[in-house]
């Protein structure tokens, strides 16, 4: 599947085209909209800042799909020094010929991130890792649409030890979704690939009264969604660990008796780790459950994400049918050596002021900390009337602001900004 041309106008379902939906923030809306998000490493913003310059409807970061966004920032002591420092986007690229497209924020402005005059990618075209998927059906659904059969989802980076590791999803040539990792020196840079990690469980682990079907008594279920979290123990030794989810929504079936139907759950896994300076990944131990979706979540939870603010860790995570306006996202209360999760609650919804009344099913969260008690949020979204049924991968990344302190500085319940102060 050829890629779109960065210039190129947005084309509805009929190919007609529409509107291209430009990258810049509105100058109406925001004072300064360069500051606000592109905050250099000695300096911070506050709550006052976004408030007095509030952004009261998103508008897309690039006009382009952009499933799944991750955002980081990098600083000149970060691995590429000053010259890669800033804030970076990347986002799930689905069955393109290359995967993990770069985007840098300068002046105000996502732009593609160019070397040698090409759009610079993790893995580009003609540098696939043989290991994924080309087109091999999931044994578990064998029906899905290409766009979801050579997955290649998720990515995130981790800066840890002088190193860029990216964790991210692709499907292998057996069709099972694997959790993955490579590292760098420099996030624009020759990327290493050391293949997927020996993390996956089998069906009957998740749900012992499966019946078996066409791909077996006990297959392998899928793994997606990786993320590091890290956290200090007793001792002061900080330890860090994968964060995956077990893709149990990806396998239903009827109870050959009762007809009920069924679907696996979706735990989140934790996996303890150290990496070596080669950038090789250890597991240390067997994963542990870290909490799994309840009734209340439509059948699945996922997109996990990991902040430590107040000397307490949090984790934002989504719930729902990614494809339309039930997906939404969840906040709670962390404890990772105890692996247990408390206090959650909704953060933010498809009717949420925060989303100016023009986007739906905000989900798959990452956070950029701009300063004390402060963070922007970066979702991705359907713009009202569209949905992955009728209209494929359209899903567009904003941002928005989750703050930990209230106007007067105190700690609080973590809120979304551009919500609270809508009116």
């Amino acid at each position: 599947m050829s890629a779109p041309s960065d210039l190129e106008a947005p084309r509805g379902p009929a190919g007609a085209q529409l509107p291209a939906e430009p990258n810049r923030l509105r100058s109406n809306t925001v004072r300064d909209p360069a500051g606000l998000f592109d905050v250099p490493p000695d300096e911070s913003r506050t709550l006052e800042d976004i408030v007095a310059n509030l952004q009261r409807v998103p508008e897309p970061l690039i006009h382009e799909p952009m499933p799944d966004p991750f955002v980081l920032r990098l600083t000149a002591n970060s691995p590429g020094g000053a010259r890669t420092a800033g804030l970076w986007l990347l986002a799930t690229t689905n069955d393109q010929p290359f995967a993990f497209r770069l985007y840098r924020f300068v002046g105000g402005t996502w732009v593609p991130h160019m070397v040698d005059g090409k759009h610079s990618a993790i893995f580009p075209e003609g540098k696939i890792p043989a290991w994924w998927n080309a087109g091999e059906l999931d044994p578990l659904s064998p029906d899905l649409p290409r766009d979801l059969v050579v997955a290649r989802w998720a990515p995130e980076i981790d800066v840890r030890n002088g190193l860029l590791t990216l964790h991210y999803t692709a499907r292998d040539r057996a069709g099972i979704l694997r959790s993955a990792y490579a590292t760098a020196s420099v996030i624009d840079g020759e990327w290493t690939d050391h293949g997927f990690l020996d993390i996956n469980v089998r069906v009957k682990d998740l749900a012992p009264d499966y019946p078996g079907g066409p791909a077996g008594e006990n297959p392998v279920i899928g793994m997606i969604d990786g993320h590091v979290a890290a956290t200090v123990d007793a001792e002061g030794k900080e330890r860090t660990f994968l964060l995956t989810k077990v893709d149990g929504n990806g396998l239903q079936w009827k109870d050959p008796v009762t007809h009920e139907h069924h679907k696996a759950p979706t735990p989140i896994l934790s996996h303890e780790f150290r990496q070596d300076a080669d950038g090789r990944i250890t597991l240390l131990g067997p994963a542990k459950v870290l909490f799994t979706n309840g009734p209340h979540h439509d059948g699945l939870i996922e997109g996990q994400f990991v902040v430590n603010e107040d000397g307490q860790s949090h984790v934002v995570y989504s719930a729902g049918f990614f494809g339309n306006s039930q997906y939404r996202t969840y906040i709670a209360k962390l404890d990772l050596l105890g692996n247990k999760v408390m206090d959650e609650r909704l953060l933010i919804d498809s009717e949420s002021p925060a989303l100016g009344g023009q986007w739906n099913g905000p989900g798959h969260p990452s956070l950029v900390r701009l300063g004390e008690g402060l963070y922007a949020l970066y979702l991705h979204v359907w713009r009202n009337g569209t949905e992955y049924s009728k209209d494929g991968d359209q899903r567009k990344a904003i941002q928005r602001h989750v703050a930990f302190r209230d106007l007067e500085g105190r700690p609080c319940e973590p809120f979304v900004v551009e919500e609270r102060f809508s009116g």
